[in-house]
């Protein structure tokens, strides 16, 4: 009897079989749509923040993409220019070395951040909390840099002292939200982060994607700072 042969189908019909090409294509497409809906949402924030303190409304800094590539992150700005980041660096080294937890506030939420940043403006503070100051990473979505869902990405002074399980999380494009964003993340550590995003990584799919984003917009709802704490870790 003769052996059946394997069929092979060609390279580019096998990516085009895999979850991560079809989420980068809707990626892109809701970033187009979004920027052109949110334009005068756009121009008004930044009206705001040229008013509040000088200097141009759009932070732009540096961050470590998929397999290590940098791009530059946009970002609202929402704190004054030339502030000092040393403190801010310093705390950054205590979480990924030594395996300092996340700092909790008086409702317990856990914060991934400097809490009560001195360098945050009135304006800042208020796009902060309302997790605004996020908007104009669309852009960065749209270029193909990040997607709306995945590990966030940091910047290169805190990849430099990742270790080498810490650089599992690099395997994917950075998103806006993500898993460990959405979830509970009181007394836990920087390597439960990279655990997340690992999780994350190893099973996306429509479904996972779609229970995070709904979990996201839920907890922006409660308008309580909390996802944003999540998220970052002070650096504008």
């Amino acid at each position: 009897m003769q052996q059946a042969k394997a069929v092979h189908f060609p390279a580019g019909i096998s990516r085009l079989s895999r979850y991560p090409f079809w989420k980068g294509v809707l990626d892109r497409f809701l970033a187009l749509v979004l920027a052109v809906v949110l334009s005068p949402v756009i121009a008004l924030i930044s009206a705001a923040i040229r008013l509040d303190s000088p200097g141009s409304p759009i932070f732009t800094q540096e961050r470590v993409g998929k397999d290590g590539r940098k791009f530059q992150i946009c970002k609202f700005r929402t704190m004054f220019i030339n502030n000092d980041d040393s403190v801010y660096k310093e705390y950054v080294k205590k979480l990924v070395t030594e395996g300092t937890p996340y700092k909790v506030d008086a409702q317990g939420q856990a914060y991934y951040k400097l809490v009560d940043d001195p360098r945050v403006t009135r304006v800042g503070a208020y796009l902060r909390r309302t997790n605004l100051d996020e908007l104009p990473q669309i852009f960065n979505v749209l270029k193909g840099e990040m997607s709306f869902i995945g590990p966030r990405p940091d910047i290169p002074f805190a990849v430099g002292l990742y270790s080498a399980s810490h650089m599992e999380r690099l395997r994917a494009l950075p998103g806006i939200t993500g898993l460990w964003q959405v979830c509970d993340r009181n007394g836990h550590s920087f390597d439960d982060m990279v655990r997340f995003d690992t999780e994350y990584i190893n099973s996306q799919s429509l479904l996972l994607d779609c229970r995070i984003v709904l979990r996201t917009i839920r907890v922006i709802l409660g308008r309580d700072g909390s996802y944003k704490g999540r998220k970052e870790r002070g650096h504008d």
